[in-house]
């Protein structure tokens, strides 16, 4: 395993027991057997190694879709969700730890290509999209994402049903 999963699997290991702000550089690096040098080869801060993990989900999400032949909205909600699914342990605990809100961040960076020369309207629709994706996870996760992904898909399409997802495009 590479030095920088196993500074991400140990920091998922310590919010398991212990309070996000009470875990320290120490604790991580002395969990993953690496230096601190190494540690901060790789990351700038405890945030950081959530913002990796939820870009890894992401880039798993993206090649996922860009590999379905039906590209329905239906399709690309069920995609993001079953690729959410694969890491709910890790989704219930950065919940848990407030730290959740970083995933509306990856969200914005991701979909920042769409925004390249768009108009005003589309930039609120790009974000109000981008609120969307993150609130609707963030209910499933306060249920326990005891759903399935392809009910929750049937009621996503549904409920945007007038709005064109972003990466359908």
């Amino acid at each position: 395993m590479k030095s920088k999963d196993k500074i991400v699997q140990s920091l998922i290991e310590l919010m398991k027991t212990h309070e996000f702000e009470e875990i320290t550089v120490k604790d991580i690096s002395g969990l993953a057997e690496v230096n601190r040098s190494t540690y901060y080869r790789n990351f700038k801060s405890k945030e950081d190694i959530i913002k990796y993990k939820l870009e890894s989900m992401m880039d798993e999400y993206i090649e996922e879709f860009k590999s379905k032949h039906d590209k329905t909205k239906e399709i690309y909600i069920r995609t993001i969700l079953e690729t959410f699914l694969k890491h709910d342990e890790f989704l219930k605990i950065i919940h848990k730890q407030n730290q959740s809100y970083i995933l509306q961040k990856v969200l914005v960076n991701y979909f920042g290509d769409v925004l390249k020369d768009t108009s005003k309207k589309e930039r609120y629709q790009v974000y109000y999209h981008i609120g969307g994706i993150y609130n609707f996870t963030i209910c499933w996760i306060e249920n326990d994402m005891n759903d399935q992904p392809e009910c929750l898909a049937k009621i996503g399409a549904e409920i945007t049903s007038n709005i064109e997802p972003y990466l359908l495009k």
